[in-house]
C-alpha cells in the first residue's frame, strides 16, 4: 500500500504546484489568464484520471508504469507553464 500512497502524494503535490503557478498567472498576468485558466482545468482532469488509474493498479509493474507516466506528464505540464511566460 505504500506505493499507492507515495504515488498519490506525488500527484497531489504536482497538481498543487501547477495550480499555484496558474493562479499566479491569472492574478498577475492578465494577458495569459485565459490560458492559465484552461491549464487549471486540464490539470484537474489529469488529477481525476491519475487517481482512478492508481486505484485500479494492483501490481508493482503497474506502479512502475504510473511513475514513468507521471514523470513524462510532469515535464509536459512544466513546459506548458513555461509557455505562459
Amino acid at each position: 500500500m505504500g506505493s499507492k500512497r507515495e504515488i498519490k502524494k506525488v500527484v497531489k503535490e504536482m497538481v498543487y504546484d501547477i495550480m499555484d503557478e496558474c493562479d499566479y498567472h491569472v492574478e498577475n498576468m492578465s494577458k495569459n489568464a485565459e490560458a492559465a485558466d484552461k491549464l487549471m482545468d486540464e490539470v484537474v482532469e489529469y488529477h481525476d484520471k491519475m487517481m482512478s488509474k492508481i486505484r485500479t493498479t494492483k501490481d508493482k509493474a503497474g506502479f512502475k508504469a504510473l511513475r514513468v507516466q507521471l514523470e513524462e506528464d510532469a515535464d509536459g505540464f512544466v513546459q506548458k507553464i513555461n509557455d505562459l511566460n
